[in-house]
């Protein structure tokens, strides 16, 4: 097929061919590693017109529908791939549109024949969101390879790459092993690599022509074989109708396997102290309860209630933390919280009174999550507790709202209003000014009319 596509351009030699049909294979190979389209396109007689030869499609995560080999490129759609034609020079995110009118980037490589002219160009395609994998990837494993004669492109674009990489003949026999494979294996108590069989190679009992007929079988393993964890595929590509060769790429995942682990553990290890600082602060929690029990004073009671509800708001953070292991909670999830497990059990039955938790989901770090859930907690609590005191029923509504580099919440309640006190007068007000200002680097605002009820807005830095 490829040298059949090859024929109708009509602009490339037999060597040209050969060239191009090499080149299929490290195409191939960098489709696998970089799990992303790789295509060949080689110019046509029409200055605007090339041809796709070759597609190397990943099984995933391809942007295409169907292998397009065979297919035009035109020069409006890729102007890239001709100004590589043109100059002999490679082009770096360059925009374009596929076959399937999709927007796409491309880094595109050219490559030379004997007389140095430019008979191929290689394509790597990703789309925006694939932009910051693809730079940091190629940067590692691929930066400028691609160009030169083909004799040594095969060493220069293995060499580049952080995983050991082996070609096999047809007989199973190496006949080829980058420097990293060289390295691995010399350390695994292997000399020498080329001229050995597959068998003698390969991580497990397989034989070279079950590999051929079933690729599948042995795609992608995992093994640990002495303090190594490796990563190995088996990557079968033809030569021709009757000719298979695989190609074995290892990748040494010991280190990020050893930081998975360790990354478990850590979880682990953060969850449990979570864990014990809820349970340490329900327990002071209780033991308030127990001296408030034993209070008869009842503005003592009531300092008691309040401390005791300052405490749970906190430990409510540790308690979303000690189930998630991560140090960023939901902000909605944990106002959420707040008021179904704390603000409710503290309103008089006989009131009725509604919360509404509306507007934007993101995420805040603990830190942050524990000041906005002690400042909420004053202000409902203040709500609950003031502003229905002539009324049985009531709407007590919080709004988040997300911004570029302050966010920011509402909460606001149809009760009696009240009278917008200095911060001095109030411990409630106190405690909520000195957090915004302090620990949340906001601002705060309060308005309130009578009869009408009071809006109180808070914003913190994101």
């Amino acid at each position: 097929m490829l040298k059949l596509l090859c024929k109708i351009c009509a602009t490339l030699s037999p060597a040209d061919i050969e060239i191009v049909e090499q080149m299929s294979n490290v195409a191939t190979i960098l489709g696998n590693i970089l799990d992303m389209d790789v295509f060949l396109d080689c110019p046509t007689k029409k200055e605007d017109e090339a041809m796709v030869v070759f597609h190397a499609r990943p099984e995933k995560n391809s942007l295409y529908t169907k292998n397009i080999a065979g297919e035009i490129a035109y020069r409006i759609d890729e102007p890239a791939v001709f100004r590589t034609f043109e100059t002999g020079l490679p082009s770096r995110n360059y925009k374009a549109v596929t076959q399937e009118k999709a927007n796409v980037l491309q880094n595109i490589l050219p490559i030379f024949n004997s007389l140095d002219e430019v008979i191929c160009t290689v394509i790597i395609e990703y789309n925006e969101q694939q932009r910051e994998f693809f730079e940091k990837e190629y940067n590692k494993k691929s930066t400028g390879i691609l160009i030169g004669q083909i004799d040594s492109l095969k060493d220069r674009v293995t060499e580049y790459i952080n995983d050991g990489i082996i070609i096999f003949n047809r007989n199973g026999h190496a006949t080829y092993a980058n420097k990293v494979a060289k390295i691995l294996y010399e350390k695994l108590g292997v000399p020498s690599i080329v001229g050995e069989s597959f068998e003698n190679l390969y991580f497990e009992r397989a034989k070279y022509n079950d590999i051929v007929e079933d690729p599948e079988k042995y795609k992608q393993k995992e093994v640990r074989i002495l303090d190594f964890i490796l990563n190995v595929q088996c990557l079968v590509s033809k030569i021709n109708e009757n000719i298979k060769r695989v190609t074995l790429i290892i990748k040494d995942i010991t280190e990020e396997k050893k930081y998975e682990e360790e990354l478990k553990l850590k979880t682990v290890f953060i969850k449990e102290i979570h864990h014990r600082v809820k349970n340490n602060l329900q327990t002071v929690a209780s033991l308030l309860r127990i001296q408030k029990r034993r209070v008869k004073n009842l503005e003592m009671k009531k300092i008691l209630d309040e401390t005791i509800n300052r405490i749970l708001s906190i430990a409510i953070t540790h308690e979303i933390l000690s189930t998630t292991g991560i140090d960023t909670i939901s902000i909605k999830h944990i106002l959420e919280i707040l008021c179904q497990n704390y603000f409710k059990n503290n309103i008089d039955k006989s009131k009725k009174i509604e919360f509404n938790i509306v507007g934007d989901e993101f995420s805040i770090s603990s830190d942050k999550a524990t000041s906005v859930a002690l400042v909420v907690n004053e202000i409902v609590q203040n709500a609950t507790e003031h502003a229905f005191t002539t009324k049985d029923s009531g709407n007590i509504n919080i709004k988040i709202l997300k911004g570029e580099t302050f966010s920011k919440i509402i909460i606001s309640d149809n009760g009696v209003g009240m009278e917008v006190k200095k911060e001095s007068d109030s411990m409630g007000l106190l405690i909520i000014s000195s957090l915004v200002k302090d620990k949340l680097k906001g601002n705060l605002e309060i308005r309130s009319k009578k009869d009408k009820g009071t809006t109180i807005e808070f914003d913190f830095k994101n």
